[in-house]
C-alpha cells in the first residue's frame, strides 16, 4: 500500500468515527480534495461567536488533521526519510489548519489534489526537515 493511500485511509477513518457520533441534524462532509478540506477548515467569520454548525465543521477539520498526524506518526517509523519534521514539543491541530489554509491561499493550483497530499505538502512547507520552513 502506498504512503499516500495509507494516509488517506487513516484520515478518512478518523473523520468517519467523528461523523458516526450522534448529532442533531449535523451536516456531513465529504473530504476528498484540498478544496474540500479547506471548506471544512475555513476560519469562521466571527471567531468570538462560533455557531454550533461552525463548531461541528471545525471539529471535523480537527479530526481529519489528528487522524492524519496519528497515522503519519506510525507510518514514519517505516520511512527512510520523513516528508516533514514536527518540533519535539508537537504542534496543535489549529496551527496545522492555519498552515494548510495559508498554503492553499499561496498555491491555489493544488486545491484539486487529494486532501491528504495537500495536508502533507503544507506540513513539508511549514516544517521542513532541512530547517527552511515557511513562517
Amino acid at each position: 500500500m502506498s504512503k499516500s493511500h495509507a494516509l488517506t485511509i487513516a484520515a478518512l477513518a478518523a473523520a468517519a468515527l467523528f461523523l458516526a457520533s450522534p448529532a442533531e441534524a449535523a451536516r456531513s462532509y465529504s473530504i476528498q480534495t484540498g478544496a474540500d478540506l479547506a471548506e471544512v477548515c475555513a476560519t469562521p467569520a466571527d471567531t468570538n461567536a462560533i455557531s454550533d454548525e461552525e463548531r461541528h465543521r471545525l471539529n471535523v477539520c480537527g479530526s481529519y488533521i489528528q487522524g492524519f498526524l496519528g497515522h503519519y506518526a506510525v507510518a514514519r517509523r517505516q520511512m527512510s526519510k520523513p516528508d516533514f519534521c514536527l518540533p519535539p514539543e508537537g504542534v496543535s491541530a489549529d496551527r496545522v489548519r492555519v498552515l494548510f489554509l495559508a498554503l492553499l491561499e499561496q498555491k491555489p493550483q493544488i486545491r484539486d489534489l487529494p486532501a491528504n497530499i495537500d495536508l502533507a505538502t503544507s506540513l513539508a512547507w511549514g516544517y521542513s526537515c532541512n530547517g527552511s520552513a515557511a513562517q
